[in-house]
């Protein structure tokens, strides 16, 4: 964790991925009439003396390059199952490392380290909460998110979601190894048609299976999910949330 705290150390305001950062309350968590989706910042102001003492399984979840307009797709379906959702917010961060693909590899490794950080960084802010349930805490992550979310090497999660990536190195990385426990849940899912990481992708090197099955063939709690003629954007299939949604319910107190 040395390496993440020197990246963080790196920008001044890292603190405001964790402020400017989403977070989804479902319906009935303090007698609210319906789901709820505000900054930490919005939500410490509006609800300070709050006393929760329920605790909740949560979703941690990282946008990709986009930020973070799909990540509200999944923040709906998630808080009406009755999960808190959580999504830091790495566009608050001033200065920080883009890309525009293609580009060299140091410039998506950059990008990676920070990302990476962002998590490390993000769930020990989230620790604050009570009504956190600690050991029911998932990382999710979508393409650029995904795989600072598969490569995290923490141990705070209780599984992990990789959606539109394929834990592959190639174009986009070079050290890329699976950062989760062996026995840890692990869902991945990813179009047959994805323009970035399939098998079909005009930016890979050299050849790639275009999943995740490779990396996770000893993980025995690993699901992979491949979704024929979609693309990189998987929230568009039917079958997406779906997948998501029943991971977490499976998981949540197993």
């Amino acid at each position: 964790m040395k390496e993440l705290k020197k990246t963080i150390k790196k920008y001044e305001n890292f603190e405001d991925t964790y402020k400017k950062g989403f977070i989804g309350i479902p319906k009935n968590f303090f007698n609210n009439n319906e789901a709820l989706i505000l900054t930490i910042e919005e939500f410490k102001e509006k609800f300070s003396d709050l006393k929760i003492t329920k605790n909740y399984p949560t979703l941690f979840y990282m946008h990709g390059s986009a930020g973070f307009s799909y990540g509200k797709e999944y923040c709906k379906a998630i808080i009406e199952e009755g999960f808190i959702f959580f999504a830091p917010n790495s566009y608050e961060l001033k200065n920080r490392p883009t890309y525009k693909t293609p580009t060299k590899i140091r410039n998506y490794e950059e990008v990676h380290k920070v990302r990476v950080a962002e998590v490390f960084y993000n769930i020990n802010r989230l620790k604050e909460f009570s009504f956190i349930n600690i050991e029911n805490i998932f990382l999710m992550g979508s393409s650029e998110g995904a795989l600072a979310a598969a490569k995290y090497k923490g141990k705070e999660f209780k599984g992990r979601v990789v959606v539109a990536y394929a834990c592959e190195n190639g174009y986009y990385s070079r050290d890329f190894k699976i950062g989760a426990k062996k026995k840890d849940p692990f869902l991945n899912i990813i179009g047959t048609h994805d323009q970035y990481f399939s098998k079909y992708s005009k930016y890979e090197e050299k050849k790639v299976n275009g999943h995740c099955a490779m990396a996770l063939l000893e993980y025995k709690n690993a699901k992979v999910v491949l979704l024929p003629k979609t693309k990189h954007n998987v929230i568009e299939n039917p079958y997406t949330i779906y997948e998501v949604v029943n991971f977490l319910k499976f998981w949540t107190n197993m």
